[in-house]
């Protein structure tokens, strides 16, 4: 297994957030909003030439939350692709679109533009598991169609997690890790905790090491907890070299 943690950036701070984590793996998640992406997505050499200068590895990028299925989709994530590429990133990751009203045609859409992208570059095209809300692939759905998956222990019960870690393994990619403590009011639950506030996360990492994975594990904490991810990325480091 390998560690990074997450580090998103803004265009205009991007420096700035940068020097927050030299010379520590990092999944470099870009800006969400995509319509903010395009608008800047120039800048994405300064950014590329910030990352060689402070010497930061970084293991995946995370896409902004654009359509998998819309026919736009292949020109600008085919741009992040090669900004990927350019940095040495194993996997490119993808939020799929919440979608209600001809899912299905959407789906099939999302297949075929993932296919196409892959198709045409070394770097592994990844889809994130999203429980929360309809999504043009689900979880299930990943599966189904034997597609790299990234899974998000926030977002997934935890014995679904158990049976995706067991079951398909071989094509998951990336495990976004983090605890989810008890709350209060409307949520479930308080999300991107520090691993140590839940056991379950350590039983993880335990079978996942048992069982001979060789993926990377991201620690996805609040923005307000990144010295805690750094400082947790190295312990699993040095547990499980």
């Amino acid at each position: 297994m390998r560690f990074c943690i997450r580090r998103g950036i803004d265009f205009a701070n991007s420096r700035k957030q940068l020097e927050q984590v030299r010379g520590v793996p990092i999944e470099l998640a870009l800006p969400t909003s995509l319509d903010s992406h395009l608008r800047d997505q120039h800048l994405l050499v300064d950014v590329e030439r910030q990352i060689r200068e402070l010497d930061i590895p970084v293991c995946s990028v995370h896409a902004p939350h654009g359509e998998l299925g819309h026919g736009s989709f292949r020109n600008w994530a085919g741009r992040i692709i090669q900004f990927a590429e350019a940095l040495g990133s194993e996997m490119l990751v993808f939020h799929p679109e919440e979608r209600q009203e001809g899912r299905k045609n959407e789906q099939s859409s999302a297949l075929l533009n993932i296919k196409y992208l892959q198709d045409r570059t070394e770097v592994t095209i990844a889809v994130e598991t999203l429980w929360d809300k309809e999504r043009v692939l689900t979880p299930d759905e990943i599966m189904e169609h034997r597609l790299p998956m990234v899974l998000d222990t926030s977002y997934i019960p935890k014995p679904e997690v158990t049976w995706i870690i067991e079951s398909y393994r071989t094509h998951l990619v990336n495990l976004h890790l983090s605890a989810v403590t008890p709350g209060g009011g409307r949520t479930a639950g308080r999300q991107f905790r520090p691993i140590d506030n839940d056991p379950f996360c350590m039983d993880l990492l335990d079978r996942l090491h048992e069982l001979g994975w060789d993926g990377v594990v991201t620690l996805e904490y609040l923005p307000w907890l990144a010295g805690k991810a750094i400082e947790d990325r190295k312990l699993l480091e040095q547990i499980y070299s």
